[in-house]
């Protein structure tokens, strides 16, 4: 003897799915917009980051040059620093007075913090920081 099961109504089962579809929907959600604003400032934190490159690989390079001093190289990174909008941007050079041959190290930091295009949710209190040596000429 074969048993019959009983079968839903195709208006009751289209609003099953639609019910879990809402709950899928709520569930996941939240998890994808946190990942697409972890990468946004991600993203933010390698531009930023860019333009410390660049303007420790200028200074050190005016350092190194013959004739330049370290004011004129400090100048020239502050100036790639505020053409590029980085805020709170710190350059160290060292040694203060190099003479030839000597090696010229140059330290460019920032705060991320100030930087940032969200509030402080991701990356809160990083400071990013590129260096550069070169021998002086």
């Amino acid at each position: 003897m074969s048993r019959i099961l009983p079968t839903r109504s195709p208006q009751r089962s289209h609003r099953h799915r639609r019910a879990v579809a809402a709950v899928e929907f709520a569930l996941c959600l939240p998890v994808i917009v946190l990942l697409v604003l972890a990468s946004i400032a991600a993203c933010t934190m390698i531009y930023v980051q860019q333009p410390l490159e660049t303007a420790a690989y200028e200074t050190a390079r005016f350092a190194a040059s013959p004739g330049n001093p370290n004011s004129v190289a400090s100048q020239r990174g502050n100036q790639i620093l505020s053409d590029r909008q980085v805020n709170g941007g710190q350059i160290s050079i060292r040694p203060s007075s190099p003479r030839r041959q000597d090696q010229v190290d140059v330290v460019v930091t920032a705060p991320f913090d100030q930087n940032r295009l969200f509030p402080r949710f991701f990356f809160g209190g990083q400071v990013l920081t590129a260096d550069v040596s070169m021998q002086k000429e």
